[in-house]
Parts: structure tokens; C-alpha cells; sequence
């Protein structure tokens, strides 16, 4: 059967959001979102897809965000939550476009999908442009490959007030589907974004950002750190830890103290933890 690609109908229908609706997978819009889709499991690309209306309304708002198409179905556009939603994207240029649950299920990356998924991209920003408070806080991941635990790193960087999340090369793609979720919509609030080594050292000497690296072997405690200098914290792979440029360039190692029987801490628990102390220090100072 060939894909439906009409103009529609208002009659007898809940609501209208748009002129069109695309009703299967050959059709040259979802043809072309489903490779995006591919494409963000082999490699970084500028373009990629959020799905549920969490993090299409959080992309939505963001500043760095950039909605090219949203495709929806008219079970979604029917609930009161999408109906909301879908009318405040129709006073933007984004293309709304209802599709089958079926498109939706194709183009999500979740086992029971919401109905809602988006093309988009982020505005790209520069090493220089970061913006700093008075007493930067930023966090560097050297290696990380796990997408759950970029996503989360990149939720505690947000939450925890970091002034950005840098990346080197050998980290995992944090736009894939499982670290924008992990995220929770932090990825459209604090800037990510990858940087060389040598780059990364030369804007921190500039900007006389003291380097920590947290390392396992350190005999410095985390509570024995002092966080109210402007620093960049980095934190490494999870099997091999930071790697040899950027362990011998920290200017302190320390280590989360192990009070009980675990052997360490999951990468993205370690940043939490840290993130909080230096929170915690900052808030007092």
C-alpha cells in the first residue's frame, strides 16, 4: 500500500495541527528521519531524534535547539497534554506533521513510545564561547563510553550548577538516543560539546582553571579538596580511568572514599557525588 500523504479533514476530528499526515515509512520525510536515526548508532551527525513530550517541549524552549520536524499521532493529539503541546509548536516554524503509531514506533528508541518524536539539531558551541560564573565548575569526560552514563553526567552537571560538560575525543556519542534520555532534557540546558586535548589544556591555562582529575589510586580524599577555586574536574573511562595526557596535567588527584564493600563507584555516581561536595563548599564560602 502506498503511503498517504494528504491534505486533512477537520471534520470529526478532536483537533488540527497540520495540513498533512504521513501514514508510512516509504514516505520521503520518514524515510529520512529513520536515517538519522541509523546514523546516530555509527557516529556524531548534527541532526538527531528526542521522542516523548518532555523532551520535545524541553527542546522546544531551548535557546540552542533547533526543531525541524515533529511527528505525532493523532492519539497524542487528541490528549489533552499533546493537544496543549502540539498548539504551542504550530505558532513556531517547525513542520508538525500526523503519522501512524506504527511511523512513531520506527522512529522511537523505547519499547512503549508516547506518540511524539522530533528532528532536530543544536547549535554548535565553541570551547571559547563558554561562559563561565565567577568560580567556573566544569566537568570534563575523557573516554567515557557508556551513553547512560554521559546522559546522567550530563543531568548532575545541570543540576548541580556546572558551567558546561566537555568531551574528548574517544567519548561516547552523547546525542544518541539512550544519553538524551539519561539526560532528561539537560542536554538542552547546559553546554556539551567535544574539545581536543591540547585545546581543552590551553583554554583552562588561559582562563587559570586549576585541573582535578578523580582517580581511584589518589591518597587525597574528596572531602579534603578544595572546590571554591575555579576548577575542571575530569573523570575517566570507566575501565581505564583519565587518560595519560590529562591524568599527568592535573594539577591535584582525588578519590571518593569507599566506606563499605564496593569495589568503586559507577562513573556517573562519582560525578554526582563530587559535583555535590563542590556545591556543598560553594553554598558555605
Amino acid at each position: 500500500m502506498k503511503d498517504n500523504v494528504a491534505s486533512r479533514s477537520t471534520a470529526g476530528r478532536p483537533s488540527d495541527f497540520s495540513g498533512r499526515r504521513v501514514s508510512g515509512t516509504s514516505n520521503p520525510l520518514i524515510r529520512e528521519a529513520l536515517k538519522i536515526k541509523e546514523k546516530r548508532r555509527k557516529h556524531r551527525e548534527g541532526v538527531f531524534i528526542v521522542e516523548g513530550p518532555h523532551l520535545v517541549e524541553m527542546a522546544h524552549a531551548s535557546p540552542i535547539a533547533d526543531l525541524k520536524h515533529v511527528f505525532f499521532t493523532e492519539e497524542f493529539s487528541s490528549s489533552g497534554g499533546g493537544r496543549q503541546l502540539l498548539k504551542l509548536l504550530k505558532e513556531t516554524s517547525v513542520k508538525l506533521v500526523e503519522t501512524s503509531r506504527r511511523v512513531i514506533e520506527r522512529l522511537a528508541d523505547t519499547e512503549t513510545p508516547q506518540g511524539i518524536a522530533a528532528v532536530l539539531s543544536l547549535k554548535t558551541v565553541a570551547l571559547d564561547a563558554i561562559s563561565p560564573k565567577n568560580i567556573p565548575l566544569l566537568v570534563i569526560c575523557d573516554g567515557i563510553q557508556d551513553p547512560g552514563n554521559i546522559g546522567t553526567i550530563i543531568r548532575a552537571s545541570d543540576a548541580a550548577g556546572a558551567d558546561a560538560v566537555l568531551l574528548t575525543p574517544g567519548t561516547c556519542d552523547p546525542f544518541m538516543p539512550k544519553a538524551i534520555r539519561a539526560s532528561a532534557g539537560s542536554i538542552f540546558t547546559v553546554p556539551v560539546l567535544f574539545a581536543e586535548i591540547e585545546e581543552l589544556i590551553e583554554f583552562l591555562s588561559d582562563r587559570r582553571i586549576m585541573l582535578y582529575g578523580a582517580d581511584v589510586h589518589a591518597s587525597r580524599s574528596l572531602y579534603e579538596t578544595d572546590f571554591r577555586t575555579p576548577v575542571a574536574v575530569v573523570f575517566g573511562n570507566e575501565a581505564h580511568g583519565i587518560g595519560a595526557v590529562l591524568l599527568k596535567k592535573s594539577g591535584l588527584l582525588f578519590r571518593i572514599p569507599v566506606i563499605g564493600r564496593a569495589e568503586s563507584l559507577n562513573v556517573a555516581m562519582a560525578v554526582s557525588v563530587c559535583l555535590y561536595e563542590a556545591a556543598r563548599q560553594r553554598l558555605i564560602f
